[in-house]
């Protein structure tokens, strides 16, 4: 049984984190012993003490920012020294055999494997490369990923645009997020429904994102606004955390100005997601900083018709017309157009929902990604 040390860049529960520890609950437990590492405590620890997963804190903070933030990275690269040290004493003590970690977001456990001469896999979420990178590093992309490459005896990257950043390696591997396909509960849903105001002959629209201007939410707010008149009866749930105060304000103004109150529903973050997804008519992907669109994913599984804006890697998810559709850009009018499409062709988003069923079966799977996650495990070993 190898030991393998997983370091999280955060303790919420977004898509990577999801990832992270839904590939811990499934790993080989008679090949594997995986301990993690998370740089607070939050939902992520609870959740993996749950789980019974040996889970330990150790601050640190990101080694890369939003462009606007670059000037904080020297200062939070002389900060994790120190976090560092306390992970090569945590590889020491509990003769970690491998060191993985969870999005490029944070470097110290690269720098601790190299430290103590035990390989070193690298999870990649974000978009290092072209017109708009998730995240930056103050020195270009180029150094980031050639930095990422040098420190990993592999690198699992989660969809073509995010391998896009790096040169041809043998080191990089492609892994697909995967997901469940839950029936869900009806009583379940019908008491969202009622906490909502949600009745009976509702058109719901949702869309789940963390809220903060890269996800789109003003742009769907904008083409529900444009159906009003003709769906008196459609609401919207934006489901997600606020990251950006000021954007959730405007998100509200604008509301308020196109006489929506009432139909626009801020539900913040729910830990009931498949539920919630089940009383949707529709979910609407409108984020532009996706490596992959985990929310597009999930509303497949929970058999919603899916729109997403063809950006970032949900036109590798979303094949339209075929378990989906897609938008060339979210422009406000034209997401509009498609939900309207949507809305007056039953049999065509009845045919997207079971062709994203299969799409799920077939490519998205759990046990798809946890047995990639696996084989690069076996082949970083030897």
């Amino acid at each position: 049984m190898k030991n393998i040390l997983f370091v999280s860049h955060s303790s919420e529960l977004n898509g990577a984190e999801l990832w992270l520890v839904e590939s811990l609950k499934r790993l080989d437990k008679h090949k594997y012993a995986p301990f993690l590492i998370v740089p607070r405590p939050g939902p992520l620890e609870k959740t993996a003490k749950d789980l019974g997963l040996e889970t330990r804190v150790v601050p640190m903070k990101w080694s890369l920012t939003e462009k606007s933030k670059i000037w904080r990275q020297p200062f939070a690269w002389l900060w994790n020294i120190h976090s560092v040290r306390r992970l090569a004493n945590i590889i020491r003590e509990k003769k970690i055999g491998l060191v993985f970690t969870n999005s490029a977001a944070m470097s110290g456990g690269a720098k601790a494997a190299k430290r103590m001469g035990v390989p070193h896999v690298w999870a990649i979420h974000e978009v290092l490369g072209g017109k708009n990178p998730f995240l930056y590093y103050m020195f270009g992309s180029k150094p980031l990923v050639n930095f990422i490459l040098k420190r990993s005896a592999k690198v699992i990257v989660n969809s073509e645009i995010c391998r896009a950043a790096f040169p041809d390696s043998d080191k990089l591997a492609l892994i697909y997020n995967g997901v469940e396909i839950k029936s869900g509960d009806e009583n379940r849903q019908n008491a969202i429904r009622k906490e909502l105001g949600i009745r009976e002959g509702d058109l719901v629209a949702g869309v789940v994102g963390k809220i903060y201007e890269g996800k789109g939410q003003r742009e769907v707010i904008l083409a529900v606004a444009a159906l009003s008149r003709q769906y008196p009866n459609l609401k919207l749930l934006v489901v997600g955390e606020v990251r950006d105060a000021a954007y959730y304000r405007g998100l509200q103004d604008v509301a308020k100005a196109n006489g929506l109150e009432g139909r626009i529903l801020f539900v913040g973050y729910h830990p009931d997601l498949v539920n919630i997804l089940k009383i949707m008519n529709i979910l609407i992907a409108a984020s532009v900083v996706e490596s992959f669109g985990r929310a597009a994913l999930e509303g497949m599984a929970a058999g919603v018709p899916v729109l997403a804006v063809r950006a970032g890697g949900l036109p590798e998810i979303v094949e339209h017309g075929r378990n989906g559709f897609l938008v060339d850009s979210r422009d406000p009018q034209e997401i509009a157009r498609a939900m309207n499409f949507i809305f007056q062709s039953p049999a065509k988003a009845k045919e997207a929902v079971e062709g994203g069923f299969k799409a799920v079966r077939e490519k998205f799977s759990l046990d798809q990604q946890v047995r990639g996650i696996e084989r690069v495990i076996d082949e970083t070993l030897g």
